[in-house]
């Protein structure tokens, strides 16, 4: 059942017009991280064997997966998405992360449609999120918009959904949209 959701969030990657009903701007990528962020995540074994199943998905290379976790452990896929690429990241613990990001964007996505999906996985969490306030930072040339929501759990437990926008600051390039969610388990001592 799992994989039939899947498969049917990821047919919807490249938006596809209804009869009667456009398609939202980032209908493809909000309904893979509804899917697979907020649904499956964090059952990382579930998430590989959903994304093994999607045609055109294929795993990241370890260089392409230094280029989005750097140093940090984890896994990924890349797939196509019209004329972009989704690119689907799972961080392992003690941070454990899932991110699907798309490129080459003007950077809109339907802010109603985002609500919404980010109302359903707080209650889907338990609820007790926070609004965090809008910020933007540059690093690297890179200019980078974040939003989202967080919760503290009992002992250093935290959970974060975040939407950032990252567009280099050099005219001609286009802008990444990531959504992430973010789980973080306290260290044992």
């Amino acid at each position: 059942m799992i994989a039939a959701m899947l498969l049917f969030a990821l047919q919807a990657a490249p938006p596809q017009q209804l009869p009667g009903k456009p398609p939202f701007r980032g209908e493809g990528q909000m309904r893979m991280f509804d899917m697979i962020c907020g649904r499956i995540f964090p059952d990382d074994a579930r998430v590989a064997a959903g994304m093994a199943r999607i045609p055109g998905a294929r795993p990241l290379t370890p260089e392409q997966l230094r280029t989005y976790l750097k140093d940090d452990p984890g896994r990924g896929w890349i797939m196509p998405a019209g004329a972009s690429q989704i690119v689907v990241t799972i961080e392992a613990p003690p941070i454990h992360s899932c991110t699907v990001r798309i490129n080459n964007t003007d950077g809109a996505i339907d802010e109603g449609k985002w609500q919404q999906m980010l109302t359903a996985a707080q209650a889907r969490s338990g609820g007790g999120f926070v609004t965090l306030p809008p910020q933007t930072f540059e690093t690297g040339g890179v200019r980078s918009q974040v939003g989202g929501v967080q919760k503290q759990g009992a002992g250093g437990a935290a959970e974060a959904i975040y939407l950032i926008r990252s567009t280099p600051k050099q005219p001609g390039f286009a802008t990444e949209i990531r959504m992430v969610r973010q789980l973080v388990t306290p260290q044992r001592r």
